[in-house]
């Protein structure tokens, strides 16, 4: 059938599908036709939306999320939505819809009353009884936001933006319950968010912004304070001093991402906040912990920096002994002996971890403008000492960022046989230890990615039958290391990016892509 001769005959067709859906997997099929054509959704605030609008029933061996997650997976088998990229575990990170697949929804979304699309002003005439706005203007977005201020529709209850920010007056929704700013990179606006255009939103569950902030810490206390059933809190603003008195008093929190340059203290021990899932991008550098941690045990996902001057290595333990879910760890500040310290088999979480990413504290803690220097271990060196159960054997992801090692990593390593992604990056100084780098035959099985930067590497020996699965090779700033010609056998290799000064691997490269043109090679 030709779509642009039978276009609505194509629709009947795949209308099908959708008709057989039940009706909870229906709404949430119409959430697609908010996102722009050939948008490419993060699934992660997808699922938060989905839950915040009370779509996704509640299971007794799920959560919220997953179940979300298997809706999806559902949509992706019935080949109504479509995966772009997948995550360390498998699960699907980012999605989208063809654009078949798309009208269908709109106008789905359209007979229900269930959302609106508005890419131009002439769209906000039919918005007035809408339940639910996608604002998709590219163009006169001055007379939308001016239409939208003077004539505001009560009844909205979720409203989000794509391509422009609006400066809109949003405390006119009185019932909004999502309110977000959806795309990166479409939507960051160097205009200043204005808190009292945002006051009097006691509903909101979810809540995605990118901006900077006008306004006092104490305004912003009191802004938060009337949201008490916010679940999600996406904020990527400039703010000034620690936030986290405020924030943490509203207790139905489910994900806090906070992208303010680390400022954010983490919850203190009083606090409890049994739902919360996500934290991310928050720091500890005073202790808090010293009549206990807070109540976090759901937390899967936790992203933090830590000040050991001030936040133990004995708290940061306690804190992750209070963890019982976690899937992904990022530790930005940690040091080699403190990474030493931790033992993974005795965590609550060992059996769950899949993602690990660790930066040592040089790379972060720069007071005084010089390179950070890193402590010395008990032998007196001034590197990361790797055993065989250093990390835990079910990781997918692992990043350690700034370490020096006094001996070749891989031999370790390499026995994480679920490892799916590796990135290991130097201290990026001068004088570091040189060591070489050796793939057995039985090394790194389900290895796809790996990323090699900031080493002083002699040699690398790649055995027959190691790597069976890199795709994707990036080795930058590793000299004088020379290119093994070992990389034309890898049989899944089909990218490789390899800066080097040395003058002779220009040649192993260029013979490579001759015996392998299908690799890319940068």
């Amino acid at each position: 059938m030709s779509w642009q001769v039978d276009g609505s005959k194509c629709i009947d067709a795949i209308a099908t599908s959708y008709e057989y859906l039940p009706l909870a997997k229906k709404l949430c099929f119409l959430y697609f036709a908010a996102y722009p054509e050939d948008a490419e959704i993060e699934t992660k605030h997808l699922l938060r939306i989905w839950v915040a609008e009370r779509l996704i029933p509640q299971e007794d061996t799920r959560t919220l999320e997953e179940t979300a997650m298997c809706f999806l997976e559902d949509l992706v088998q019935r080949s109504m939505v479509q995966v772009s990229r997948k995550i360390y575990d498998g699960s699907i990170e980012c999605c989208r819809v063809h654009d078949v697949l798309r009208d269908l929804a709109i106008q789905k979304a359209k007979e229900m009353n269930f959302l609106v699309v508005c890419s131009k002003p002439d769209d906000w005439k039919s918005c007035n009884k809408a339940r639910r706005l996608a604002i998709n203007c590219s163009s006169d977005v001055n007379e939308l936001t001016k239409l939208m201020n003077d004539y505001a529709n009560p009844n909205i209850r979720s409203l989000l933006l794509f391509r422009k920010s609006l400066k809109l007056d949003c405390s006119k929704y009185r019932v909004l319950r999502v309110l977000g700013s959806m795309i990166w990179g479409y939507v960051r606006s160097d205009e200043k968010v204005v808190l009292q255009k945002f006051k009097g939103l006691p509903h909101l569950r979810y809540l995605k912004l990118y901006s900077e902030i006008e306004g006092k810490e104490r305004e912003f206390g009191k802004w938060i304070r009337g949201m008490k059933y916010l679940e999600t809190l996406d904020l990527e603003f400039s703010s000034h001093g620690d936030l986290s008195k405020w924030i943490w008093q509203v207790k139905t929190l489910r994900h806090v991402i906070l992208f303010f340059g680390y400022t954010t203290q983490g919850p203190p021990a009083s606090v409890d906040l049994r739902n919360l899932q996500t934290l991310a991008y928050v720091h500890y550098s005073e202790s808090r912990q010293t009549s206990g941690s807070p109540n976090i045990t759901e937390v899967r996902v936790l992203i933090i920096e830590v000040h050991e001057m001030c936040f133990s290595k004995e708290e940061l333990i306690t804190l992750l002994n209070k963890l019982k879910q976690l899937v992904h760890l990022d530790i930005r500040g940690i040091s080699c002996i403190a990474l030493g310290k931790i033992i993974w088999k005795d965590l609550p979480f060992y059996k769950h971890l899949k993602c690990l990413r660790i930066v040592e504290k040089s790379e972060i803690f720069n007071d005084d403008g010089n390179e950070g220097v890193l402590p010395a271990n008990d032998d007196g060196s001034k590197t990361l000492v790797l055993s065989d159960d250093t990390f835990p054997p079910h990781l997918t992801n692992l990043d350690l960022i700034g370490f020096e090692f006094v001996s070749d990593p891989m031999s370790m390593l390499q026995k994480l046989q679920n490892l799916i992604s590796l990135a290991i990056t130097g201290p990026n100084k001068e004088n570091v230890l040189s060591w070489s780098f050796r793939c057995s035959t039985k090394g790194f099985k389900r290895l796809e990615d790996l990323w090699i930067s900031n080493l002083k590497m002699d040699e690398w020996e790649i055995e027959s039958g190691a790597m069976p699965m890199l795709k994707r090779l990036n080795v930058i700033d590793c000299d004088p290391l020379r290119v093994p010609l070992e990389l034309v056998h890898l049989p899944s290799l089909e990218y490789l990016y390899w800066t080097t000064r040395v003058e002779t691997n220009k040649d192993m490269i260029r013979s490579i892509h001759e015996q392998r043109p299908e690799i890319s090679i940068n």
